[in-house]
């Protein structure tokens, strides 16, 4: 069965262990966005191949289909609202007086 809590969004997140701090002080956050884009779109085509079965006759599991796109929905969600929220500190950033 699927897991429905949020240790699955957890698994765009960078790792909270002591020992992985430097390395994600390092990363350039161009490299998060990165890693996080390309498990949003991994995920969103994991629901298209999910519905594509489904219709096809290929899979006869409507709530695991169900689940796969709203897995899928919650992260381009979050994805849409750390963009919204970087626009607007762009935006507040911009407008400071110099």
């Amino acid at each position: 069965m699927n897991d429905l809590t949020i240790s699955a969004i957890q698994t765009i997140l960078p790792p909270q262990a002591a020992s992985a701090a430097p390395a994600a002080a390092t990363a350039p956050f161009s490299d998060y966005v990165r890693r996080s884009l390309e498990e949003v779109n991994r995920q969103m085509l994991q629901a298209d191949h999910a519905i594509e079965d489904l219709a096809t006759g290929k899979r006869q599991d409507i709530h695991g289909t169900m689940i796969e796109m709203k897995k899928a929905e919650i992260a381009f969600e979050l994805v849409l609202e750390i963009r919204n929220k970087l626009m607007t500190a762009y935006d507040e950033i911009r407008r400071m007086p110099i």
